[in-house]
């Protein structure tokens, strides 16, 4: 964690101002240390420079579970996608570059990921706002963090990582310009709430991107549609349009990966 993060960053129960406690930092990077809120006194401490505000007594039983469930895949998952992304010849990490440039991203933005896993989407995002721009990812598990960790030092992108639950997220209102969610909410313990607070983190105006599972009309019918819900039963989740709410427009939602996944983007109203 880089000291300059601290004033973007809130307590993600109550969202009020942090101080820092530092135990170990090099250069300007804080390797270890404590943030304790302002207002409710809760302590989040830094270790191996991931602060973490996860708050065992806010995380429901799924985001428990599914939490779990990626500390242990987090290798196999991270490789997995690697020879899928050989096999397609790069045609997964085509698709998320278009994603991202739904976002409308300029150079110099402040843009969140959310639920990054192993950050494979912050190469794009970083390409897309340039040295100038601001990067911040978090995940719910740790585990998926020091892969991210190792991806973000590997290729030397200036990228803050937090782990946080989605519906409790660590930064001030209005902050970015564009949020990015891409695979996870199906999941959600607290889908609605973490649609909010992506929302409450973002600038009035901000594009944002959400991507999961979810067959097309009619796609569950066809050969493919039935081989793959014999894998995933999570295809047949629906994009949460109900759940999004009052302080929103211009809502898009369309299908990709040839059906397989809905992709549900709006944003922010301005007022």
């Amino acid at each position: 964690m880089k000291l300059g993060s601290l004033q973007y960053l809130c307590c993600p129960v109550c969202h009020e101002e942090l101080s820092i406690d530092i135990r170990k930092q090099v250069e300007n990077e804080i390797i270890s240390g404590k943030l304790e809120c302002h207002k409710c006194q809760r302590e989040y401490y830094i270790k191996n420079g991931i602060p973490d505000f996860v708050v065992l007594q806010h995380l429901s039983e799924e985001d428990e579970k599914w939490m779990k469930i990626y500390d242990k895949m987090a290798s196999s998952y991270d490789l997995f996608f690697q020879l899928i992304s050989l096999i397609s010849l790069g045609w997964e990490l085509r698709e998320r570059r278009k994603w991202i440039k739904k976002l409308e991203i300029k150079e110099g933005d402040m843009v969140l990921d959310v639920a990054t896993g192993t950050g494979r989407n912050l190469p794009y995002v970083v390409e897309a706002v340039g040295n100038k721009g601001k990067i911040f990812a978090m995940d719910i598990s740790m585990g998926m963090l020091v892969y991210a960790k190792v991806k973000v030092k590997k290729k030397r992108m200036s990228v803050e990582l937090q782990r946080a639950n989605a519906a409790y997220l660590p930064y001030k209102d209005n902050l970015f310009d564009a949020v990015f969610h891409v695979g996870g909410i199906n999941t959600f313990g607290e889908k609605k709430k973490a649609i909010e607070e992506m929302v409450r983190v973002a600038k009035p105006g901000a594009k944002i991107v959400i991507v999961d599972e979810g067959f097309a009309p009619g796609k569950e019918k066809t050969f493919i549609g039935k081989q793959l819900l014999k894998t995933n039963i999570l295809y047949l989740s629906k994009p949460p349009i109900d759940l999004l709410p009052k302080n929103i427009e211009k809502l898009r939602v369309s299908w990709v990966l040839h059906g397989t996944f809905y992709l549900m983007e709006f944003k922010k109203t301005k007022v």
